[in-house]
């Protein structure tokens, strides 16, 4: 009789810490669950967050009429992976994309021109490649040289006189007297400036905006 009421009452035990392991089990799985569902709601609300916010830019683009025309295209691949020389972007003819046209980002930050153009893809050469050149005006001086690529991470800019007032940190932007590209766009600011007496202009060296840019998506100007 004895042992009979022993195994009931070790029954009743193991049915009362089934009961209690299980429950707390429900709770640790509903609370991960939980968790998970609430960082990923996050995640996607960051999304949502950054496209809004990507979105007004570009429209700002248009309010300020600063870029009438033109499309967003996203970068399929660079070469090299560092100041990269040329970008490939998944926009093509079939998009409306013409031979020649500008390729800046949402800043304004000059990235270069359409080289070539396929029906679902195109080829741009950046300001780093070297058969860049491209006339431009120094901010503070308001002198007019040209920049050229191939010199990366930085640009070459020449034919400003070795008398100028050009000074670290001054500002460089297109002039609007190149063939393809028209005044006002940003290019970045000097960063050393060297005098040679051999010759009557000096050596500025110019650091891009778009250095240190993560090139996943850029804008076409039609």
């Amino acid at each position: 009789m004895l042992w009979r009421f022993r195994r009931e009452l070790i029954f009743i035990l193991m049915l009362f810490t089934s009961y209690f392991i299980e429950k707390i089990s429900f709770k640790r799985n509903f609370s991960n669950s939980n968790t998970k569902l609430v960082k990923e709601n996050l995640i996607n609300y960051e999304e949502i967050i950054q496209e809004n916010k990507r979105l007004r830019e570009l429209l700002e683009l248009k309010e300020k009429k600063i870029i009438s025309n033109f499309k967003v295209a996203e970068v399929i691949a660079i070469k090299p992976h560092i100041f990269p020389a040329e970008i490939f972007i998944n926009k093509g003819r079939k998009d409306g994309i013409s031979e020649n046209n500008i390729v800046f980002t949402k800043d304004i930050f000059l990235v270069g021109r359409v080289e070539e153009v396929n029906e679902s893809y195109s080829k741009v050469i950046s300001i780093f490649n070297k058969k860049t050149k491209i006339s431009v005006i120094i901010s503070s001086t308001r002198e007019i040289g040209i920049v050229e690529g191939g010199y990366a991470p930085f640009l070459l800019m020449k034919y400003i006189p070795y008398d100028s007032k050009v000074k670290i940190g001054d500002e460089v932007y297109t002039s609007g007297f190149s063939e393809y590209y028209y005044s006002g766009l940003k290019i970045g600011e000097v960063v050393k400036i060297s005098k040679n007496s051999n010759s009557l202009f000096l050596n500025i060296f110019v650091k891009p905006y778009i250095y240190s840019y993560g090139f996943k998506e850029v804008i076409i100007a039609k």
